[in-house]
């Protein structure tokens, strides 16, 4: 007999519910969610954000660098990515895969091989091939792009992936924000030329613009370096926050922004100054990187197309990225405390979890139960179908009592809770709502509290999956 059936006939008095639970409606005991602590945790504790994640049952860390992601913060992580696939959609993005192992052939004809360094993994297969995994894939994407393009009027052409990148990191640290195996999204555009090229820039940049936003982050563009990668024109992203490692000058009458830190010299500086503002210190944390890379890798891989002349012409390429993992890190840093996750409200795992109150003992607990499968079928319709849970395990009260599954739910950072108390089923009949983003409380009516929540999440903007 397997050890499922055994769970559902060791259960008393609920099988009938119990089994449901798992066909039906999500449900918190169906969830894979290991929470290491459930008891309350002053805010002013310190605490690393890998311990409060680790401690929610969203990550576990295998090995320095390496990270397993949990069912919860997966689907938050999936959300992302459904958000960033909606704006390079708009701009005519067009998604692919490609190979983490890359053979070493391609990064010597860029002329990378050497100069990366010890941040790359390099291996060798049984027949002493060279390969490394790949940290970024402008080589690939190339020779890839170079295979296929013969006419100025396949472009302007933006592909990309989302997919994993490999850093060698000399001491991974700060979670997933400086891991050595992390998710990434990275696009690369090829144009006619230069100007071209750099109009694709701009409207790649502004699409980056409209994800942050609809994330609600506070994300400048900063003026970069282009290091390694070549090209002439380069910006990060940088999420101003207070422990970034970053120190990025912002001038606030022309808001232009320097990274100090890899700016080759003042020059930028001094433009800003030119405008009579004033410079401001912050601290940033990188999540996003543009280059205009010029012809360095159509040269490397022949990427060219046939001008009317019937000459051939090398491409204008530029390279996108934006870390979704370390965007996902970076975000729950900002906005939550040691014992309160916080989302971007469009990503969140589940937009509502119903706690029914009570224990098997009482009553009124199974009616309260059922109370919440009723709530439940009448809200999870529409956008709504998904995003929502029931806190059932008011069948394990002796292990997990109504104070503690009201923490785990304030820990897990649903941005709606409803929770249902004895008065949802007197004369009065009130249910208690509440928004963990701003700390509102409120008791509405049962009979009013489906229309109050369509109408909240009517024009909310979230990501269903």
């Amino acid at each position: 007999m397997s050890n499922f059936v055994c769970r559902l006939i060791a259960t008393p008095r609920w099988n009938t519910t119990f089994a449901s639970r798992y066909y039906s409606r999500q449900t918190v005991s169906s969830l894979f969610i290991p929470m290491t602590r459930t008891s309350d945790q002053s805010t002013s504790t310190k605490i690393s954000r890998q311990t409060v994640l680790e401690n929610a049952g969203l990550l576990k860390q295998s090995r320095p660098g390496l990270y397993y992601i949990l069912p919860v913060a997966l689907r938050a992580m999936y959300k992302l990515i459904k958000v960033v696939d909606e704006e390079m959609i708009t701009i005519g993005g067009s998604k692919l895969g490609m190979p983490c192992l890359i053979p070493a052939d391609l990064w010597q004809a860029s002329g990378r091989w050497d100069t990366l360094g010890a941040e790359m993994f390099k291996l060798k297969d049984r027949h002493s091939r060279s390969y490394c995994l790949g940290p970024t894939h402008e080589e690939s994407i190339s020779e890839l792009v170079a295979a296929y393009l013969n006419s100025k009027n396949m472009m302007p052409l933006r592909l990309y992936q989302i997919d994993r990148k490999f850093r060698d990191e000399i001491r991974p640290r700060l979670g997933l924000r400086r891991a050595r195996e992390f998710w990434m999204k990275d696009m690369y555009s090829f144009d006619v030329n230069k100007a071209a090229s750099l109009e694709s820039y701009k409207v790649i940049c502004e699409a980056y613009d409209r994800i942050f936003k609809r994330l609600q982050l506070n994300v400048v563009k900063v003026a970069a370096d282009s290091g390694a990668m070549g090209g002439d024109v380069s910006h990060e992203f940088h999420l101003i926050a207070d422990n970034g490692e970053d120190e990025i000058l912002i001038c606030d009458q022309c808001h232009d922004a320097v990274n100090m830190e890899t700016m080759k010299s003042g020059d930028k500086m001094t433009e800003c100054k030119l405008c009579k503002g004033n410079v401001q210190n912050y601290r940033g944390i990188e999540i996003g990187h543009a280059f205009y890379l010029g012809r360095k890798y159509s040269e490397a891989a022949s990427v060219t197309y046939m001008d009317e002349n019937n000459e051939k012409i090398f491409v204008e390429m530029g390279s996108y990225g934006i870390g979704i993992t370390r965007l996902l890190d970076a975000a729950l840093e900002i906005q939550s405390t040691s014992n309160k996750i916080r989302w971007p409200s469009v990503i969140a795992p589940y937009n509502i979890c119903i706690v029914p109150l009570g224990n098997p003992k009482d009553n009124s607990s199974r009616e309260l139960f059922q109370l919440a499968e009723q709530l439940y079928d009448k809200l999870a319709v529409g956008k709504l179908k998904n995003e929502i849970v029931i806190d059932d395990r008011i069948y394990l009260s002796k292990t997990v009592g109504p104070g503690t599954r009201l923490r785990q739910a304030t820990l897990l950072g649903y941005p709606h809770l409803i929770i249902l108390g004895k008065q949802a089923l007197e004369k009065s009949g009130f249910i208690e709502l509440e928004d963990q983003t701003s700390g509102n409380k409120q008791n509405i009516h049962i009979n009013n509290i489906v229309d109050h929540i369509q109408q909240i999440y009517e024009k909310k903007d979230i990501c269903t999956l």
